[in-house]
């Protein structure tokens, strides 16, 4: 990847790593005000995504930070956002919590280390793209480490960081920003909920 292109994606990335002020918000002032907080957000991104797509307004700063396949719909950010509020209405905070940073620092990893050092292509037959082993190993470990840093249950880790990485692995058209926090909170929920009555 040449190095303009990597520094860009870097950049890209750093957007999300807003997930860090979602928690902290979270964690500090409860979730009626981070659930506001985001639904202000979310607003002000749909704007501005109504600028940028019905009116073609080059936002600056913010126009550099879309992808070309992201040109005439939403931005990562909006679904990203839809993913935040949905764990954090739905499942215990710690969870919430976790889904949340998976979401941030799995992809970062995944995107950075498979297109850095990705070699070993080996989903294209099955999920139909190329995307590397390195990418989604690097992404399941950093996911199980935050799993069980936020949730503490080895069990609960495995299962968030499995259904993350896979969830991330596996989409191609779908926006990863929204259905990795809801299938890695939903079945890391469900599991936390099943293990108290074993």
């Amino acid at each position: 990847m040449p190095p303009g292109e990597f520094i860009l994606e870097l950049l890209r990335k750093s957007v999300h790593l807003v997930s860090i002020f979602i928690v902290l918000i979270y964690e500090f002032f409860g979730k009626e005000a981070v659930l506001w907080v985001l639904m202000l957000f979310l607003v002000t991104v749909l704007v501005l995504d109504y600028l940028r797509i019905e009116h073609k307004i080059r936002i600056p700063f913010f126009y550099i930070m879309y992808r070309k396949t992201e040109a005439d719909r939403f931005g990562g950010h909006v679904f990203f956002t839809l993913g935040a509020i949905s764990v954090i209405s739905l499942f215990s905070r710690e969870i919430a919590y976790a889904a949340i940073l998976m979401t941030t620092f799995g992809d970062l990893a995944a995107a950075l280390i498979g297109k850095f050092y990705g070699k070993r292509r080996v989903f294209q037959k099955v999920f139909k793209n190329d995307k590397s082993i390195e990418g989604s190993a690097s992404e399941f470990i950093i996911d199980f480490l935050i799993g069980m840093l936020i949730v503490g249950n080895p069990i609960v880790s495995l299962v968030m960081a499995f259904l993350a990485t896979l969830t991330e692995t596996a989409a191609n058209k779908i926006d990863d920003n929204l259905i990795v926090p809801v299938f890695a909170g939903f079945f890391g929920q469900v599991t936390l909920i099943l293990l108290t009555y074993i």
